[in-house]
């Protein structure tokens, strides 16, 4: 096996939206407009809870449900949040919810050419 760096991440957060079926794409959209796309995966979920304590008025609670989440740095975390939370509409009820994680430490392979641009714009600042 040979020796490898590991790059740690440290200032990250993972923010997490639970919405209704349909809205990923409006959510990766408005994550894409403000520069936050390290990291976004979508998969498809279906809730439960609220909707069998309604009995028959449950049924216009839609139990399937889309999980957004996106690694997003400290600087990012509440632009991308607010503008999640807005493109989401999640101000009307029953949209779905936001949440941030904060991570303590994570990792990826970021490409050399990349570590090299992130090394430059430190030097400028």
């Amino acid at each position: 096996m040979s020796e490898q760096n590991i790059t740690y991440l440290t200032d990250v957060s993972l923010l997490t939206c639970v919405v209704q079926s349909g809205l990923s794409e409006v959510i990766l959209k408005a994550a894409r407009d403000v520069g936050a796309m390290a990291g976004a995966i979508s998969h498809h979920a279906r809730g439960i809870g609220v909707r069998e304590r309604l009995g028959l008025l449950g049924v216009a609670v839609e139990a399937e449900k889309e999980v957004i989440s996106i690694l997003v740095s400290s600087e990012q975390r509440d632009l991308v949040y607010d503008t999640l939370y807005r493109a989401a509409d999640m101000n009307i009820p029953g949209r779905g919810f936001i949440y941030i994680t904060p991570l303590e430490k994570a990792s990826a392979y970021i490409p050399q050419s990349m570590m090299d641009q992130l090394d430059t714009s430190e030097e400028q600042a």
